[in-house]
């Protein structure tokens, strides 16, 4: 007997199915929460299922999200083994049915079924710190995006509200300008200079504070009170409030990214080659994980989705493809983002060199760059097994 469990995760509840053999089910499916009593309930399963059969079952999941993470934490402190399934082999193993029938049992038969015919491996697991270096990534990832659309929106009303303003700092959405504009909006102009020269990040002359000052006073002649107070002016004091929000949550994110890298060498490693700074290398490393995964420096291109697809049928060969986007599109783009890093003001020589010679081909810009970005990730690779800094 090979005790094998099925379980389909969904948000806040999962579907489970054992069996004590092939084709031989332990009892009916059943639901289980995604809560202490569902966990204590599904422990209680998986003992019953072990004193018959004598062997301690095996769990195989599909991964699903977040969802699953807190499930396979569980399973793995009990001292069980879980398999995590890749949701494209599990699609496409549901597909060699002849029925099409879709519901969560017929899932979470499914994934025990895969077990059985051998078409699942060990998940491979890391440290706890590259999941906490990932979240914080994403997350700063997340914000970046809103942060750059909300100074889109506060450009456009700013040029409608206040245009004059925009001689007045060179950067609109500095630290500094943000503070400055937001006292102008609320209607508390006085002590400009102790607001310029608290919220500088630098430590400027006071004549260029003076300068400031005076172009300052000079735009504000010139703006009405009756453009203060319109509805425009409120909504931009909250597009203002909102970026001076975000402004400090960015430095806060960068931070605990910093004092999580530290913990990680590789970090360090991939921030050894030119052109990629301290939130790029956290942000490959966080999506890559473990180097140790991965067996070869093919398997993590393939992991990136980098790879080109293959098509090749009777006598004929495709001898144009498009790479498979089949894994991390975040790790694509920070390696993307990486390479183009590298390219500007010749940073990275061996890519700049790679680059003109892929140029000189008559390849396109993005065909170039997506093909520099395959030998990024080869340098990447090797720099992490073997444990040395990029040697240029």
């Amino acid at each position: 007997m090979e005790p094998v469990v099925g379980v389909d995760v969904a948000k806040g509840a999962s579907v489970v199915q054992a069996f004590r053999n092939r084709n031989e089910p332990f009892g009916k499916t059943v639901d289980i929460v995604h809560e202490k009593s569902g966990y204590e309930q599904f422990s209680r399963m998986l003992e019953e299922l072990q004193v018959e059969t004598g062997l301690a079952p095996v769990i195989v999941l599909e991964a699903t999200g977040h969802y699953h993470r807190a499930l396979v934490s569980y399973l793995e402190r009990s001292g069980y083994t879980c398999y995590i399934v890749n949701p494209l082999q599990s699609k496409r193993a549901k597909g060699t049915q002849l029925r099409k029938v879709k519901t969560d049992a017929v899932d979470a038969w499914h994934l025990a079924e895969m077990y059985y015919r051998g078409d699942v491996k060990p998940h491979r697991t890391w440290e706890e710190t590259f999941t906490e270096l990932q979240h914080l990534t994403r997350q700063h990832e997340f914000v970046t995006g809103i942060f750059v659309q909300a100074k889109l929106n506060s450009r456009a009303l700013l040029e409608q509200v206040f245009p004059a303003y925009e001689q007045v700092f060179y950067n609109l959405f500095s630290l500094t300008s943000l503070q400055v504009l937001s006292r102008c909006l609320e209607g508390t102009m006085e002590n400009w200079d102790e607001v310029i020269e608290e919220g500088s990040r630098k430590s400027h002359s006071k004549r260029w504070v003076s300068e400031k000052v005076k172009i300052l006073e000079d735009v504000l002649c010139d703006w009405t009170e009756t453009r203060r107070s319109s509805s425009q002016s409120k909504a931009l004091l909250g597009m203002v409030t909102l970026l001076l929000t975000m402004v400090r949550q960015l430095e806060d994110l960068e931070r605990q990214m910093e004092d999580v890298a530290v913990s990680l060498p590789e970090v360090e490693l991939v921030k050894s080659i030119p052109g990629i700074g301290t939130k790029l290398a956290a942000a490959i490393v966080a999506e890559m994980g473990d180097v140790r995964q991965f067996n070869d420096a093919k398997q993590l291109v393939a992991f990136a989705g980098l790879d080109p697809g293959i098509f090749s049928s009777g006598k004929f060969t495709a001898t144009s493809t498009r790479i498979t986007k089949r894994g991390s599109k975040r790790l694509r783009r920070s390696l993307y983002l990486a390479v183009q890093c590298g390219i500007r003001k010749s940073a990275n020589a061996k890519i700049c060199a790679y680059y003109e010679k892929k140029r000189k081909e008559g390849k396109p810009y993005k065909v170039v760059v997506i093909a520099c970005a395959n030998k990024l990730l080869h340098h990447i690779f090797a720099i992490l097994q073997k444990g040395e800094p990029y040697q240029a």
